[in-house]
């Protein structure tokens, strides 16, 4: 068993040893494992936290059951999709839990992945995710970020700063896909035409938008259209 003395909070750490505990001696689970901010280390003390149980092939898992068995009327909000569940806890801990096999391993958690428990390795669980990642749709989602981009700026000129820190939202999130991981930026929502111009600079230095999309974007740059020359 691989320890997880280091992981996170005092806090995180109670709730993986409560489901390190859960599962030890569950005969259909091969592993425990945490992912996210409290294995990678980015954690803050109201981070959630993740966890990937990979389960025998022929084992069944009904998600809703899983939480009420591990975590009972503490349970306060559960929120089931498929294999997994989200729940918000009495003491307003979130959690995140998928079951699945080992061959369905998500790639989107190979970055962090951490067994804390169980017969597989930390390698196992890369081996397994990487052979599921598929290439990303770069041109597609380069197209996707430029018009997000555009829109949050139009949100800005608009004083619509909470559609445009949910554009930003989306222009990360096509970063994050055209890595295949988290993009690792520190951005403040509070803050969405910081956050834009990190972002934009982060994808224009990593890959090549081309004529079409450089030109959208220098002339959503225009001064004239900046958040300082906003009419009062």
């Amino acid at each position: 068993m691989t320890g997880w003395a280091g992981l996170g909070s005092s806090g995180h750490r109670a709730l993986i040893g409560q489901v390190v505990a859960h599962y030890r001696d569950d005969s259909r689970v091969r592993a425990v494992a945490v992912f996210g901010s409290v294995s990678a280390g980015t954690w803050h003390e109201l981070s959630d936290v993740d966890f990937d149980i990979v389960i025998s092939d022929d084992a069944q898992v009904v998600p809703g059951d899983e939480i009420a068995e591990l975590f009972g009327e503490r349970a306060a909000i559960v929120l089931v999709r498929g294999d997994s569940a989200d729940v918000v806890l009495d003491s307003v801990e979130e959690v995140s839990v998928r079951w699945h096999t080992l061959r369905t391993t998500s790639p989107n958690i190979t970055a962090t992945a951490r067994v804390v428990a169980g017969r597989l390795t930390d390698g196992d669980l890369v081996a397994a995710g990487e052979a599921n990642r598929a290439e990303p749709d770069v041109e597609r989602l380069l197209d996707t970020a430029v018009r997000d981009a555009i829109g949050a700026q139009k949100a800005l000129l608009r004083d619509r700063d909470w559609e445009a820190a949910a554009a930003v939202e989306r222009v990360r999130a096509s970063l994050t896909a055209l890595r295949g991981r988290r993009d690792g930026l520190r951005l403040r929502p509070s803050r969405p035409a910081q956050a834009l111009a990190a972002l934009l600079a982060e994808i224009e230095a990593s890959y090549e938008l081309g004529p079409r999309r450089r030109a959208l974007l220098s002339l959503s740059r225009d001064p004239r259209l900046s958040p300082g020359a906003r009419s009062q």
